[in-house]
């Protein structure tokens, strides 16, 4: 059975054009990463002149831009414009209608002539007074304790419960933090409960959503016809597809494991840039390298539509992390179409479930001191390589039509969170635009 990926229909316009839109604003973030990044930027090849920058960017035009201060900046400085990043930025950027600011934006200073009179040697601070900052996670590199950062300013924080860097202390000086997953606002409200919650901060379970890498191969192939085609999808002759870029995360050893046990199972291709992985694919299958089932790809890197022609072509996707923040990628491989096995843990089976995917059985590992919220619950998760292969052969167990109704089921539920997403960064818009 072959079937081309899952795309919108022509009653969802709108949501293609978000699609298409946020694919684009993540180009943009990611090559062009000491640059204002507006909401309004929507070019399907990167272009800086729609960019704002310290250096090209005429100082009067900068200001004038500046000066509509949105309801809510995003603080998005270069060193984290990496993909995934680039990828919680630009859905706050396009569905707050707002802008990326990086470092240098705070350290401006400039006159400004108003409506009523001109302000001389002022800064971001003194002109946006009452936008609100979003930072992720704990990069913050400072601005609140500026001297000049306005004490009565909002700080809004879209944490990553899962990683070591955020405290109490941190947790306790946020105004307002915003959940991604379910997991992670089921954690904070506890935790607030249990241990205070001086400032008042408002806790809200926002959901997040992801580019879709898939329409940007679709797009590119249609502007690129000498290209060869795309390949749809074969849910009856299946290939597996996994990746993990420099993640130790994703249980790759696991995954290679499985397929060094099993010379029966179909070809699997997987993509990594980590030095560690390479070493493991080398101690896993020794002097006589993989089998012809394995396809191992190390070492380099593919853009988006490369990324996306390699998601919207595996009929099965593997992602067995062993614990995420969101999950951009499973987000990815779901939007894809493909049939997405993740692991059987929060958060990562808040994207797929027995009817939209194949879930991994793992082991809840015990509570790590590093991690503040998980006196709650582990929230690492260890997947083994029996794992793996039992829901691999769950896969093949299932017919092509069983594959292909739970896979169509998983874009579904991607296009479904993105319209959730966009309505709760409305009502966010609706609390704080000015």
């Amino acid at each position: 059975m072959r079937t081309a990926s899952v795309h919108s229909s022509d009653k969802d316009d709108d949501l293609f054009g978000d699609v298409v839109h946020l694919n684009n604003l993540n180009e943009a973030c990611f090559h062009a990463s000491d640059s204002i990044v507006h909401w309004s930027y929507n070019s399907t090849e990167v272009d800086l002149a729609q960019l704002w920058s310290r250096d090209e960017t005429p100082q009067d035009e900068l200001i004038a831009h500046l000066a509509h201060c949105p309801g809510v900046d995003i603080f998005l400085p270069t060193g984290l414009r990496g993909h995934g990043y680039c990828e919680d930025g630009m859905a706050y950027v396009k569905f707050l209608k707002t802008r990326a600011l990086p470092l240098w934006v705070f350290d401006l200073r400039f006159d400004y002539q108003g409506k009523v009179q001109c302000r001389t040697n002022i800064s971001y601070f003194d002109l946006c007074p009452n936008t609100a900052l979003l930072f992720m996670n704990h990069y913050m590199d400072g601005v609140p304790s500026r001297p000049d950062f306005p004490k009565d300013k909002v700080i809004i924080s879209m944490p990553n419960v899962e990683m070591y860097e955020l405290k109490e202390k941190d947790y306790h000086r946020f105004d307002v933090v915003l959940c991604k997953t379910r997991d992670g606002y089921d954690r904070l409200s506890q935790w607030y409960k249990d241990f205070g919650n001086p400032r008042n901060t408002t806790l809200l379970y926002v959901q997040h959503t992801s580019s879709d890498p898939s329409t940007a191969a679709h797009m590119h192939a249609l502007s690129h016809p000498k290209l060869p085609p795309i390949q749809p999808k074969d849910f009856d002759n299946i290939t597996f597809f996994h990746a993990n870029g420099n993640s130790w995360q994703k249980s790759t050893p696991s995954v290679l494991k499985c397929w060094q046990r099993r010379p029966d199972l179909p070809t699997i291709d997987v993509y990594t840039l980590s030095t560690k992985t390479q070493e493991d694919f080398e101690e896993i299958f020794g002097p006589d390298a993989a089998p012809p089932n394995v396809r191992f790809h190390h070492g380099k890197a593919i853009d988006a539509s490369q990324f996306g022609r390699e998601l919207v072509q595996a009929s099965v996707i593997l992602c067995p992390s062993k614990m995420e923040g969101y999950g951009h990628y499973i987000n990815q491989a779901r939007a894809s179409g493909a049939l997405v096995l993740t692991t059987d843990g929060p958060p990562m089976n808040e994207f797929v479930d027995e009817d939209s995917g194949v879930l991994i059985n793992a082991h809840r590992l015990g509570p790590n001191s590093n991690q503040l919220l998980s006196i709650y619950g582990g929230m690492e998760w260890d997947v083994t390589p029996d794992g793996v292969c039992d829901a691999v052969d769950t896969v093949l167990a299932l017919t092509p039509s069983e594959r292909q109704r739970r896979a169509e089921n998983g874009r579904r539920r991607y296009e479904a969170q993105l319209v959730a997403f966009k309505e709760n960064m409305r009502q966010v818009r609706a609390v704080f635009d000015v």
